[in-house]
């Protein structure tokens, strides 16, 4: 394949006017990036005329959860406890396998059309059996999108508010609130089991170790996972620091630890081979310093981090450490889109909205969090993430006639700070045209959208049924919200200084 005469987005060009270039494609790989009219069709050569594109690496999407896509829209305005008790799948036991198909296909779908090429799907099982894990994972064959797939793991069920909710709860709401648990070994052993059954992935599958978070398993767990990471070489990420309540959970109950999420983890060795953490607002300035020194990454996750009213990660700092940041979209119904356009600005207005002096986190670092960023988060940095020889051929072409780009004064800020996504033209994935002028090559999806409706029907029952069944916890999970904002955890991170009007 040749793409001729587009406007590359290279490693070391000029972010605001990128050079016209070629790219010649072999394979799945990049072998050749030229000065445009240096590359000459040969027959049989399948030609793109990228004249009027923006072409950048295809985006990285280093947090997302498949599992809820049909609850988009559904929830808002609930503190992140309240939320969970309506989005976790565990409240929602098995689904068909049509469900898991469907899920699972317009998730992707939704991601390849805002250019992302490669997801990290954070992905809870119910039931934890090969069915599941196949039919996921063959819906991600079937689209063609980039996928590093973790199971996420936990033998602590309760929820992370749980020690804060007030006495006096009747009994089914303390069940709902506190869950079953599980057992370590048996978490670790599905895990395992996995890699070995379906080693090796096929093409464009990659593994990644996934606790729910560390306030949310066994030291047991931790450690085990720690160990398998370091022998596998396997990516971990995690949940962390994403509430004030998690936070101050660590306080009490991890005294060994100093209260730390973080040293809780190192303690755990989850920081041997690779570790980046998802979230992490509520974190202290020494343990900003202590991710830096053990090479930790954040996958920053900000409208999820809004709408949950968990507060602001403190991105000036991280920036300063030396900390790399990623950046998710994460769940459908805390965030409602799978769109990284909104991420990028999102990420620069939020340092701007915290910081009245100038931060130097510019359009330039929020594109390089949604390219080599979550390629480093994923451990695919020799693979994704720039357009260079050598590389996987993941591409999305930009319509540079879209108003976001007229006039064109900086490619990179306009896609950050004027692009919405409906510019994505084209992507490419390994070589692969699987969008082309924003339809999918790979599925039909007219046919998607009848079976969509063909299962929300029995989706939506099965959720108003969950939410009327939690609508008595909430008033419990709602007083143990207000008790925790009253708690000092070292940090403050809400825009406003007050704690309560």
């Amino acid at each position: 394949m040749l793409i001729l005469n587009g406007s590359v987005m290279v490693p070391g060009g000029d972010p605001h006017a990128p050079r016209r270039l070629d790219l010649r494609i072999e394979g799945n790989l990049i072998v050749e990036v030229a000065e445009t009219g240096t590359l000459h069709p040969a027959p049989g050569v399948a030609v793109i005329d990228a004249g009027g594109k923006l072409v950048v690496p295809g985006f990285v999407n280093a947090h997302h959860h498949s599992y809820d896509m049909l609850a988009k829209g559904l929830l808002e305005d609930m503190p992140f406890d309240v939320w969970a008790l309506h989005a976790q799948p565990a409240y929602f036991g098995p689904r068909s396998r049509a469900e898991l198909r469907v899920r699972t296909l317009l998730g992707a779908l939704e991601n390849l059309k805002c250019g992302v090429t490669t997801l990290q799907d954070f992905c809870s099982l119910v039931p934890q059996d090969d069915e599941t894990i196949d039919t996921i994972l063959g819906a991600y064959r079937e689209i063609g999108i980039r996928t590093a797939f973790s199971i996420a793991v936990r033998d602590v069920a309760a929820l992370d508010i749980a020690p804060f909710v007030p006495t006096g709860a009747p009994p089914g709401v303390l069940e709902l609130i506190q869950g079953a648990p599980g057992r370590a070994r048996d978490e670790l052993d599905y895990v395992e089991r996995q890699i070995a059954r379906l080693r090796p992935l096929p093409p464009r599958l990659s593994w990644i170790l996934s606790p729910a978070g560390p306030q949310r398993a066994s030291f047991e767990l931790l450690a085990g996972l720690g160990d398998l990471s370091a022998r596998l070489r396997i990516p971990v990420i995690s949940h962390v620091y994403e509430t004030k309540a998690q936070t101050a959970k660590a306080r009490q109950a991890y005294p060994e630890h100093g209260g730390s999420l973080i040293r809780r983890m190192q303690g755990a060795g989850l920081f041997a081979h690779r570790a980046f953490l998802a979230h992490m607002i509520w974190l202290l300035p020494d343990e900003i310093e202590l991710l830096a020194e053990l090479g930790g990454g954040v996958i920053h996750n900000p409208l999820a981090n809004l709408k949950l009213k968990n507060g602001i990660a403190p991105l000036r700092r991280l920036r300063e450490a030396g900390v790399p940041i990623a950046l998710g979209c994460d769940n459908s119904s805390c965030s409602d889109a799978q769109n990284i356009f909104q991420a990028m600005k999102m990420l620069c207005l939020l340092a701007a909205g915290i910081d009245p002096e100038p931060t130097g986190l510019l359009a330039v670092n929020a594109f390089a969090a949604a390219t080599t960023g979550g390629a480093r988060a994923l451990g695919l940095e020799e693979q994704v993430g720039k357009i260079a020889p050598g590389m996987q051929a993941d591409l999305a072409l930009l319509d540079l006639s879209n108003i976001a780009y007229l006039p064109m004064n900086s490619a990179v800020r306009q896609m950050i700070y004027s692009d919405t996504g409906s510019s994505v033209d084209t992507v490419i994935v390994a070589g692969e045209v699987v969008l082309q002028h924003g339809v999918s090559t790979k599925i039909d999806e007219a046919a998607l959208r009848a079976e969509l409706a063909d299962i929300m029907g029995r989706f939506r029952a099965d959720f108003d049924a969950v939410a009327g069944r939690n609508r008595a916890a909430i008033p419990y999970l709602l007083e143990a919200n207000r008790r925790v904002q009253e708690m000092d955890v070292g940090a403050w991170r809400y825009l406003c200084q007050c704690r309560r009007e």
